[in-house]
């Protein structure tokens, strides 16, 4: 669960996708979640960030997932 340091209300990052899906970076994984309540853009958390960017790793070295 992630606290919006703006609203304080919770909600996890799956419910982030949804306010992050217009968004214009082309660049996969910038950090950040997108709050679905008052569209403040929270740092992710470690573990998660850590997760993304071994999945990353992984793709680089070995291709896409299929």
């Amino acid at each position: 669960m992630i606290e919006c340091i703006v609203c304080h209300r919770r909600y996890d990052a799956d419910q982030s996708a949804g306010a992050c899906s217009s968004c214009t970076l082309l660049t996969r994984g910038c950090g950040k979640v997108k709050c679905p309540y008052c569209g403040y853009e929270n740092q992710r958390p470690l573990k998660d960030a850590a997760l993304q960017l071994k999945q990353r790793w992984k793709e680089f070295l070995h291709g896409p997932r299929r």
